[in-house]
């Protein structure tokens, strides 16, 4: 079965769980790769994520959630790699290219299409919380890359293949105004959504 966007509420509430539970346990979470790990558990407790899937590929089965996938920026080349991505395996092939094409595989050595969720995290591990570096240098450096990965999806034709999620969670929470206006100018934005969580920690 195709990826279906409506699975956009069920991943919004285990995002949220992440941040209560680590609201409660403050050193659940000391990495961003921690945060990625137990994002990719609470997303494989989702049914319509953990099934394994046929593939384009004959006797091939692949999972939806995947880590460290690299996409095509506008240059033709493997620049763009969120931290998760979830995608449809019936449209994934791991041998050549998909529906029939013959295509030397990428340096991924795989080939998909369709839709799919991007994950891009940030974990704040900072006792002056999300400083104007930080916000510009970390978050807004994510933010432009997958904007670029947008503008390449609209020029092919694909303008709503994609949602992202921005998943940012700070140790602290202390943050910039800087941040506090990114957050409220994009609150209601379409093609991705902005998640900000605190551990509340005080030092």
């Amino acid at each position: 079965m195709p990826l279906d966007f409506s699975v956009i509420p069920q991943i919004d509430k285990k995002i949220y769980k992440i941040i209560n539970e680590y609201q409660k346990s403050k050193g659940q979470i000391l990495t961003e790769d921690d945060l990625k790990c137990i994002l990719f558990k609470k997303l494989h407790e989702i049914e319509e994520l953990s099934e394994l899937k046929q593939t384009q590929d004959l006797n091939i089965f692949a999972s939806s959630i995947h880590s460290e996938l690299s996409w095509f920026d506008d240059k033709n080349r493997l620049t763009i790699k969120p931290d998760l991505t979830i995608l449809e395996p019936e449209n994934l092939s791991i041998l050549h290219g998909c529906f029939g094409y013959k295509v030397t595989l990428p340096s991924k050595q795989c080939n998909f299409y369709g839709k799919a969720i991007l994950f891009e995290l940030k974990f704040i591990r900072y006792k002056i919380g999300i400083s104007k570096a930080t916000f510009e240098k970390q978050i807004l450096n994510d933010f432009n890359k997958i904007n670029r990965l947008f503008n390449r999806l609209d020029t092919q034709g694909y303008p709503d293949e994609v949602f992202c999620y921005f998943i940012i969670i700070n140790k602290t929470d202390r943050k910039c105004s800087e941040f506090d206006s990114f957050l409220a100018e994009y609150r209601n934005a379409k093609r991705f959504k902005i998640i900000y969580g605190s551990g509340n920690v005080a030092f």
